[in-house]
C-alpha cells in the first residue's frame, strides 16, 4: 500500500502540489510539504459513506429541512472527529512530521486550513480540517454531493501569516508562461493559484 505521508517531491504531481512539484525543481524554495492522502480510506475503513447518507436522508426533499440539515451537519462532524485513523497511519503520520513544526495544514488548491504547534497537533488539525467538509455552506455548495471529494491535504512548516507576494507573484508568472498568484512565508513560496482561484 502507497505511504500515507509524503514529502512534496515524492508525491503525485496532480492540482497544486504539480505546480508547487515543479517550481521547487527549477530552484524556487518551498516551505518544507508533506502530502497526506489518506482521507478516502479513512472514510472507507470508518464506514463514513453509509453513516453519513443516514444522516441526510430526509433533509433533502422538494424543500430543504433547514432544522434537519443542522442537526445531519452536525452528527456527521461529530462522526469525522470521532472516527479513529488506523494506528499504523497515525503513527506514520507523526514519524514523517517529527521534530518540525508549527504547521499549516490544508487542503490542496485551498487557502483556508488548520494550524498546530506538534506533530501530535497536526494530526488532530488533520481530523478537524475533515470535519470542516461537513459544515453547512459546504454541504450546500456541493449538493447533491454528499460526500466530499477526496483532496490531499498539504501540512506545511510555516510559522506566521502567509502573505501575496507581487514580486514572487510576477517571477513565477513569467516563469511558467502564464498568470499565477504566489504566497509566500519569510520568502518562501506556500501556495500558488491562478488569479481567477482555484
Amino acid at each position: 500500500m502507497a505511504k500515507p505521508v509524503l514529502p512534496l517531491k515524492e508525491a503525485p504531481a496532480t492540482g497544486e502540489v504539480a505546480l508547487l512539484r515543479l517550481l521547487e525543481a527549477r530552484g524556487q524554495e518551498v516551505v518544507p510539504t508533506w502530502v497526506v492522502d489518506l482521507e478516502a480510506e479513512f472514510y472507507r475503513l470508518a464506514n463514513l459513506p453509509e453513516r453519513i447518507t443516514a444522516l441526510f436522508q430526509g433533509v433533502f426533499g422538494v424543500r430543504i429541512d433547514e432544522e434537519r440539515l443542522l442537526v445531519a451537519a452536525e452528527e456527521a462532524r461529530r462522526a469525522v472527529r470521532e472516527s479513529y485513523l488506523l494506528p499504523e497511519r497515525a503513527e506514520a503520520f507523526l514519524e514523517a512530521l517529527k521534530g518540525r513544526g508549527p504547521f499549516l495544514l490544508r487542503y490542496a488548491g485551498e487557502a483556508e486550513g488548520e494550524r498546530a504547534s506538534t506533530p501530535q497537533e497536526a494530526l488532530f488539525a488533520l481530523k478537524r480540517l475533515w470535519a470542516r467538509r461537513f459544515e453547512v455552506e459546504a454541504i450546500l455548495e456541493r449538493y447533491p454531493a454528499l460526500l466530499p471529494p477526496f483532496t490531499p491535504v498539504l501540512v506545511q512548516e510555516v510559522a506566521g501569516e502567509v502573505a501575496e507576494d507581487p514580486f514572487l507573484s510576477l517571477d513565477l508568472s513569467r516563469a511558467l508562461g502564464r498568470e499565477v498568484v504566489a504566497y509566500a512565508w519569510a520568502g518562501k513560496l506556500v501556495r500558488v493559484e491562478s488569479p481567477h482561484g482555484g
